[in-house]
């Protein structure tokens, strides 16, 4: 089996290393004049991350690639990836205009599954864009991977990342049924760690997809008292 050296992993991450943290400054500063001209910021916070080597290698094999560090060059688009965490969905596209007026900045991909969420439930803006890096040589551009949620959206993720896809094989097929609401859910949470055996797998799914639709509309009413 095929792998990337260490030595060449680490000059591989250089400079998406670099690309990211000039976006990450990009957007600091974005969300300091928000502050400074209307005294509120659409940026709750931020989250970076480098793709870790293993990752990177078992990507190129499901891609039908060879594993090489020149392959992941041509072929990744997110070894560099930035969360953004906004307040409100309208927070989410405004930064987003903002960060498409940049004209050094390419935008290489655009899904927003927030007007069209994903059939479980997912809610997220995403986008590649394309980072101007200098060498000494020149300049190139880095992609660079962002994931753009609202708090709500962000909670969702993390509870169904944690619950329904890390631990679906550990999933019962036994379950009791009870109605899918935001109560059953934090309840079926709290419990999770000593009844995971006893939950259905299809059941939690559903019950995440409706938790979604909750927490959405919540997030819709609490956008119309601000």
């Amino acid at each position: 089996m095929e792998y990337i050296e260490e030595a060449d992993y680490d000059s591989l991450i250089i400079p998406y290393q670099d690309a990211m943290a000039n976006l990450m400054t990009r957007l600091d500063s974005l969300n300091n004049d928000y502050r400074r001209k209307y005294k509120n910021y659409p940026i709750h916070h931020m989250q970076e991350r480098i793709k870790k080597k293993e990752s990177i290698e078992e990507k190129l094999r499901r891609k039908g690639c060879r594993v090489s560090a020149e392959e992941a060059r041509e072929n990744l688009t997110d070894i560099a990836g930035i969360r953004i965490i906004c307040y409100f969905e309208e927070d989410i596209y405004h930064v987003l205009e903002r960060i498409k007026r940049q004209t050094d900045i390419l935008i290489l991909q655009e899904k927003d599954y927030i007007r069209q969420e994903k059939e479980n439930g997912y809610r997220s803006l995403h986008i590649i864009v394309g980072i101007p890096v200098y060498h000494i040589d020149g300049m190139d551009y880095y992609p660079v991977e962002i994931q753009m949620r609202t708090m709500a959206m962000d909670l969702w993720a993390s509870m169904e990342h944690r619950i329904c896809y890390k631990n679906e094989e550990k999933i019962g097929k036994d379950s009791p049924k009870k109605e899918p609401n935001v109560t059953n859910v934090i309840s079926n949470i709290t419990d999770y760690g000593y009844t995971l055996d006893d939950r259905d797998t299809a059941y939690m799914k559903e019950t995440f997809k409706e938790f979604a639709k909750e927490l959405y509309q919540m997030e819709q009413k609490l956008s119309e008292m601000k």
